[in-house]
């Protein structure tokens, strides 16, 4: 991408970032405001600013304020690959005045080493929202689904090359790819989601993990296809995208974007987080913006979240080893 197509993109993230805040400040009237334990907040993010996690914690963050008149600072924090992120939060004080927003990514830090810690460290107290990725290839491609593009490659042992970025969750996604095609498919590491679909149009891999908003630019385009949705529920954004498990390949591994707490943090925060997730299950703007975003919400409070995580957590490291 050239460099005023970056910053063509970069307006056009701010733009959907303050409507969709606008929409999550946006009531007809006064909300009541629930009580917090404390008046004001850090939401540090391991992301830098601008990209999708930064996104949902801004919005996050806006409904957080409109419900309990609590400030929150969203303070990003990537520095050591969000290693210092989650060291602020492992030793923060227990009084619910900073908070650690993340996703399925934590897994992937904590069973590569890249972080010494891991959800279990941490006082899990929600999920906010859904990001979905999908598998392209660029359009000449001589197969048009991820079942077709796993058969061509047994039949074609090393010569489809998928690329993914080692220690996030698409090394995950590769992985798991590999061994669905009997490992005929060939993974290699080819950067963040920009260096991928640059390497996909250059013909340097064949195809990669992009994220849904993505995609359909380039599919409108005419330069790439969608080859699966990898959730085993369709794209909101995109209905007609066949899912991975619709195709047959046990592949349902969506980007879900998680609010932890220090360990033994006060039991009021965790309380007075429920009652603001409940309040977001209800409240008609979270989902339109969030869906200004391409953002789904998915919504759990600190009861509900807990099998979503171990069930992230064991998928990860089924692939880690």
């Amino acid at each position: 991408m050239t460099y005023l197509s970056n910053v063509a993109g970069m307006h056009r993230r701010a733009l959907l970032i303050g409507t969709a805040a606008m929409l999550a400040c946006a009531s007809s009237g006064q909300a009541q405001e629930l009580s917090y334990p404390v008046d004001s907040v850090r939401l540090i993010v391991p992301a830098n600013p601008g990209g999708g996690t930064d996104t949902a914690a801004r919005l996050f963050a806006d409904f957080f304020t409109r419900y309990t008149g609590a400030s929150i600072a969203v303070v990003n924090q990537f520095a050591g690959g969000g290693v210092v992120a989650a060291q602020t939060i492992a030793t923060a004080d227990d009084d619910g005045s900073e908070l650690l927003f993340y996703h399925t990514s934590i897994h992937v830090a904590e069973l590569t080493g890249t972080w010494p810690f891991g959800y279990q460290d941490f006082t899990p107290l929600a999920s906010v929202s859904l990001f979905d990725d999908v598998i392209v290839a660029r359009a000449d491609a001589p197969y048009d689904t991820l079942s077709g593009m796993l058969d061509y490659a047994r039949q074609h042992p090393g010569e489809v090359t998928f690329g993914s970025q080692l220690g996030g969750t698409t090394e995950i996604k590769g992985a798991a790819l590999a061994q669905a095609s009997e490992d005929t498919l060939r993974v290699v590491d080819a950067g963040s989601e920009s260096d991928r679909t640059t390497a996909l149009l250059g013909e340097q891999v064949d195809a990669i993990p992009m994220g849904v908003n993505n995609a359909q630019q380039y599919t409108e385009a005419g330069t790439l296809k969608v080859l699966a949705v990898l959730n085993n529920d369709p794209s909101p954004f995109a209905p007609d995208w066949q899912t991975a498990p619709a195709q047959g390949v046990d592949l349902s591994f969506p980007l879900v974007f998680q609010v932890f707490a220090p360990k033994g943090v006060d039991p009021k925060a965790v309380s007075a987080m429920d009652a603001v997730i409940d309040r977001m299950k209800t409240d008609p703007t979270v989902k339109e913006a969030f869906e200004k975003v391409k953002q789904t919400p998915s919504l759990r409070t600190s009861s509900e979240i807990a099998p979503l995580l171990e069930q992230e957590h064991a998928f990860v490291n089924r692939y880690i080893k």
